[in-house]
């Protein structure tokens, strides 16, 4: 036998003599490892999800604090117990805020549940601060914009009216109490012409933390002719049936208002002023003077004389 055949021999034989010895052996070492690394002390994070106990409606109080959805909790175990946890093991944490009056709250060990053998070491975070406000109520005006342009010729009359006139608002007081307005839709008036026009508007969705009794409002829009208007300055006022008399101030100005066709149809020559001294019961028959009225008709017009009344003498 050559020498390398009997290292191939010695190799042999330490391998296969007493293969179930050996392997015994090898199941023994891996057992006792594992017990021991089993046992050794590991810590592990978990995230615990965080369920909230809020006041009664009636209690008219209001969390301003964002509360965290979870808190991180980190234990200290056994490896074993530690790789077979899991976060729904540890259940939720409950927070009791019902008396709406709590500025502090300390996350303590003793709010988790854990497995016997297992501590909690550290929570993120270790407490919560918590602000508060007084839940109130206030009428808030609505306010409706429009969009668009009626029909030529047409024109929007007066403001765009709301049924409610208000909306009443709900929440926080520091939020309610600077609010200025309940903003509804826009109310499109495009290509409308004469007439009242009725729509249901939604109202834009009020701030976080605030309510509105309604959610909608009726809107009520009148659409009218487009007036024109037009102005005659130095107008002479006459005085019927006292040619001498005189006026005071002798002159007028005169504005109209309608509709474009009838105050472009109007001309200065067809505008005369007057006063009449005889049909107001003043007595002509000696020399006097009284205030009158100044006086005008315009078919279809409104007439706005400046100054409305004139000092006759005679």
């Amino acid at each position: 036998m050559t020498a390398k055949d009997g290292l191939r021999e010695n190799i042999r034989a330490a391998l296969l003599d007493n293969i179930g010895l050996k392997i015994l052996s090898l199941l023994c070492a891996l057992g006792i490892y594992a017990f021991i690394h089993g046992a050794e002390n590991a810590q592990r994070t978990f995230s615990v999800s965080v369920v909230t106990i809020m006041p009664p409606d009636s209690a008219n109080r209001q969390l301003m604090t964002q509360i965290p959805n979870e808190v991180k909790v980190t234990l200290r175990g056994s490896r074993t117990q530690l790789d077979d946890l899991r976060s729904d093991d540890l259940g939720t944490l409950q927070l009791n805020l019902r008396s709406g009056r709590e500025t502090n709250l300390d996350l303590k060990p003793s709010m988790f549940r854990v497995p016997t053998g297992v501590q909690i070491e550290e929570v993120q975070p270790p407490s919560i601060e918590l602000r508060w406000d007084d839940v109130v109520e206030r009428e808030i005006p609505v306010q409706i914009a429009r969009t668009g342009d009626p029909a030529p010729t047409f024109a929007v009359k007066g403001v765009i009216g709301s049924e409610p006139k208000v909306a009443r608002a709900r929440g926080a007081r520091s939020i309610v109490d600077v609010m200025q307005y309940a903003r509804a839709a826009p109310f499109d008036v495009t290509g409308l012409t004469e007439g009242v026009y009725r729509r249901p508007l939604p109202l834009d969705k009020p701030p976080k933390l605030v309510s509105y009794d309604v959610e909608s409002v009726i809107a009520t829009v009148e659409i009218a002719r487009e007036l024109a208007k037009k102005e005659f300055a130095n107008l002479r006022v006459e005085v019927v049936g006292l040619p001498r008399a005189v006026t005071t101030p002798p002159t007028v100005k005169v504005r109209l208002v309608g509709s474009n066709e009838d105050v472009n149809a109007v001309s200065p020559e067809s505008l005369v002023p007057r006063v009449e001294p005889k049909s107001s019961g003043a007595d002509v028959s000696k020399p006097g003077s009284v205030y009158l009225d100044v006086l005008l008709e315009v078919p279809h017009v409104k007439v706005v004389v400046d100054p409305p009344k004139v000092l006759v003498k005679w």
